[in-house]
């Protein structure tokens, strides 16, 4: 675990921004490293959710909204649509972001994708209105980009951690 400077609030070990106050966690040297719940104490552990203890557990991709800290585990597929749900819609997305303040932060209906092939996942902007951005760098529309456990992805404002962890 590791403390936010500025809240001193608790974090698990990658996390680039304090899911209670937002600020930067990590120093001028950045490592990634694996997310294993070994090391979590019981009681931190006790207080995930259920479904988010079975996510840490099976490793894979994990995306983590920047504020609230909600984990949103992702299935066994290989690709995942990103974005709103709206009146009269007649595609959803995959991983619907309504709950999170989707529309008022600027998140499109049909926002972006996440593509999984082998261990290597991309992301790719579907044309939104207000942008994709990783790691603050906009994305240019219809082309991937490679993602890495850590990475910040920005949905017009709304801000997500992508987690991977590779299972040998």
């Amino acid at each position: 675990m590791i403390m936010c400077p500025s809240c001193q609030h608790q974090e698990v070990e990658g996390a680039l921004f304090c899911s209670d106050c937002g600020a930067q966690l990590h120093s001028d040297s950045l490592v990634t490293h694996n997310i294993h719940t070994n090391g979590i104490k019981s009681d931190v552990l006790n207080a995930i959710p259920q479904g988010q203890k079975n996510a840490l557990a099976t490793g894979s991709l994990s995306l983590q909204l920047l504020e609230g800290g909600h984990l949103l585990p992702l299935a066994d597929r290989n690709e995942f649509t990103m974005g709103r749900v709206s009146d009269g819609q007649t595609i959803m997305p995959d991983i619907d972001l309504t709950p999170y303040q989707a529309y008022e932060n600027g998140v499109s209906r049909l926002h972006a994708v996440l593509k999984k092939n082998s261990s290597r996942v991309i992301i790719m902007d579907l044309g939104s209105s207000n942008g994709t951005y990783v790691n603050g760098v906009r994305l240019k529309p219809e082309n991937e980009y490679p993602l890495s456990h850590g990475n910040i992805i920005s949905l017009g404002k709304l801000k997500i951690q992508f987690l991977m962890q590779i299972t040998e």
